[in-house]
């Protein structure tokens, strides 16, 4: 009976050994085949999703790309209808020339201190300082000069710079010029307010007067130089004069260095009028020439 016993172990002890080693492999097989199921699934899922995301991201564009072409079409039917071309927006500088002025187009180069002989307060410029800025400056030519009105004062003024009798003076034409001076590298800027000039002929030698009616520096903490400083006013420049070219219509001035002068009274002279004092020393630069040196 015990042998029996122990016999229907041992085979119960096998039979149960057997199936482990059958049932295990099999419950791995499942397990791959779903987990290889649910993959698949998820890179189809993805690739789906994918191509959502692309096509509508491709709609997208379209449709941007439509509305943009539509807004450009409005926009021309628009300047078709009022006939009107809009240009580029060109911001303009406050220290040059307005876009009308002529081809005789010049840079004059201030160097305002004191000078040998000046009648100028022997106070003013007694340091040394010196002050220099730059005015771009316009003229037509004689034969082409528009007939502006010109301030009666500069008139005047301009007129009364000729001492020479026998010399011949040209009409007082309106002198273009930028709406600021442009000091200490355009950090600073002093107004200009109007210009004009005219031609002096002589027998040997003809000169050309030109004025400047400026806010000055005075009162300025920012632009002026301590005791050195341009007075609110005209102030007077001028240089040979070499005529005009027949074929271009530019005018030809001299390069050499001329003086700035302004009226005040004082009595220098033995009595008390109005006098012409030596401000400073200038030199006109044609603009293109002293664009490309100057960088502006």
């Amino acid at each position: 009976m015990c042998s029996i016993i122990i016999t229907f172990a041992v085979l119960l002890s096998a039979a149960v050994e057997v199936s482990g080693f059958q049932l295990l492999p099999t419950d791995n097989a499942l397990y791959t085949r779903h987990h290889n199921h649910h993959t698949r699934g998820r890179a189809l899922f993805n690739s789906a999703n994918d191509e959502v995301v692309t096509t509508e991201a491709e709609r997208l564009l379209a449709k941007a790309k439509a509305i943009r072409e539509e807004l450009g079409t409005d926009a021309e039917k628009q300047q078709q209808q009022s006939g009107e071309v809009q240009s580029p927006i060109q911001i303009q500088s406050e220290f040059c020339l307005p876009a009308t002025s002529s081809s005789n187009n010049y840079r004059l180069y201030l160097d305002v201190g004191r000078e040998p002989g000046t009648w100028m307060d022997p106070r003013w410029g007694a340091s040394g300082r010196r002050i220099e800025c730059t005015i771009d400056v316009s003229f037509s030519s004689v034969e082409d000069a528009p007939e502006e009105e010109v301030w009666e004062e500069i008139t005047s003024g301009l007129k009364s710079t000729v001492t020479s009798k026998s010399s011949k003076v040209s009409p007082v034409f309106k002198l273009q010029h930028a709406p600021f001076a442009r000091l200490r590298s355009g950090f600073d800027k002093m107004k200009i307010e109007e210009g004009g000039y005219c031609i002096e002929s002589a027998p040997k030698s003809s000169t050309i007067r030109f004025c400047l009616s400026v806010s000055g520096t005075e009162g300025n903490s920012s632009a002026s130089y301590g005791d050195v400083s341009i007075p609110k006013g005209k102030l007077y420049f001028a240089l040979p004069y070499f005529g005009t070219s027949q074929s271009e219509g530019s005018i030809s001035i001299s390069k050499k260095e001329g003086t700035i002068c302004v009226k005040q009274f004082g009595w220098n002279t033995g009595w008390r009028r109005e006098e012409s004092r030596i401000l400073g020393v200038f030199r006109a630069v044609p603009l293109e020439e002293a664009k490309r040196r100057d960088k502006f």
